[in-house]
């Protein structure tokens, strides 16, 4: 229950701040918007304001904006026409700026997110900026099964006060210190601040040549320094630059694996970001914002991408049509958009086949 609420509350946000930039650029530009729904499918409840009707639709997966002039009219005989108001016979700068709108709102909001992240567990800035934050002390986390470190008593909470002459280590020097020792000494402070030592032959008898010795400890930060929110977030706009075109060529990995039946490990379809998000909202908070802005990063990048019925399709052919000079036969761009989202919806479906065939079959 709890994965699927915080699910449709990421999957929902970034929904919603998406349409609402569509709404807000097509308003800055004199546009009427006709209708704004978050969920699709049949509506369940509506109301007006601002001249727009605003609807809460039964399947919370999507949400659009309705905007006149974005498809053919019909005429009295049946045939279609061009439509001759809204979008239709606006210049191609505004028609970029409305369609643009969702994607610089996802990519805004995944900084954001991605810079709370960041000041919520300073040590994500590793991975957002490749600065290794600033640890202080080494405290026990974890104790493998049957380790040596579980035959000597090391427990779960315990602080490693000094490993081999080195005092008040980090993880990193911990497992330095663990590597090189001949003979192990450690010296452990218990949660109710009792010190004890503890020694063992080092390393290990037995091991194979090259073989790394193991004490089966995991361990993590007594202190990491704190990381202020606009530090992060110069950090988090620069992370988001840098990982378009990973996210471009990824989605051309993933789709490429999923048509050719390979293995997928750059695409996540629903059932995938399920579990991802199950996974981060055990852990806490500031993994769910991580996910999270990784989501808007790239629902942006993908809708960015040239394909007909996305924003970027739809910014490539209004585009061609402002420099042939004319427009598409009546429901000729209206076709291709069709046959972009079918494309897409296949692809989904095709993930989605495969990530249950994963959970079912391993």
């Amino acid at each position: 229950m709890l994965t699927a609420a915080v699910f449709l509350l990421v999957l929902m946000s970034a929904v919603l701040v998406h349409e609402l930039a569509h709404y807000l650029n097509a308003r800055s530009v004199g546009l009427p918007v006709r209708a704004f729904s978050i969920g699709m499918g049949p509506v369940v409840a509506r109301w007006r304001w601002r001249g727009t009707e605003w609807r809460l639709s039964l399947l919370p997966l999507g949400g659009y904006v309705d905007l006149p002039g974005m498809a053919p009219r019909v005429a009295e005989d049946g045939r279609l026409e061009h439509p001759d108001e809204g979008l239709a016979v606006r210049p191609l700068h505004h028609k970029l700026w409305v369609l643009i709108g969702g994607v610089i709102a996802n990519y805004g909001l995944g900084i954001l997110l991605l810079a709370a992240a960041v000041t919520l567990a300073p040590g994500y800035r590793e991975l957002v900026s490749g600065v290794a934050p600033d640890v202080r002390g080494a405290v026990v986390v974890g104790v493998a099964e049957g380790s040596i470190a579980e035959g000597l008593g090391v427990a779960v909470g315990d602080r490693l006060v000094a490993i081999g002459g080195v005092r008040e280590p980090t993880p990193a020097e911990a497992v330095e210190a663990i590597r090189s020792a001949q003979g192990l000494e450690l010296v452990l402070e218990d949660a109710a601040g009792m010190r004890r030592t503890v020694t063992t032959p080092w390393p290990p008898a037995g091991l194979a040549s090259g073989e790394r010795p193991l004490l089966g400890v995991q361990l993590a930060p007594v202190e990491v320094a704190p990381v202020g929110f606009g530090e992060a977030l110069l950090e988090a706009a620069g992370f988001g630059v840098r990982l378009f075109p990973e996210m471009v060529a990824g989605f051309a990995r993933g789709f490429g694996s999923a048509l050719s039946g390979r293995p997928n490990e750059d695409v996540a379809g629903p059932v995938g970001m399920v579990t991802l998000v199950g996974q981060a909202a055990q852990v806490g908070v500031a993994p769910v914002l991580l996910l999270a802005a990784l989501i808007n990063f790239s629902l942006a990048v993908f809708n960015l991408l040239p394909i007909p019925g996305l924003d970027g399709g739809r910014m490539l052919l209004a585009t061609v049509v402002a420099l042939r000079g004319r427009p598409f036969r009546p429901g000729q761009e209206e076709m291709l958009h069709f046959i972009g989202i079918a494309s897409v919806l296949f692809l989904i479906v095709l993930i989605t086949v495969q990530e249950l065939g994963g959970l079912l079959f391993g």
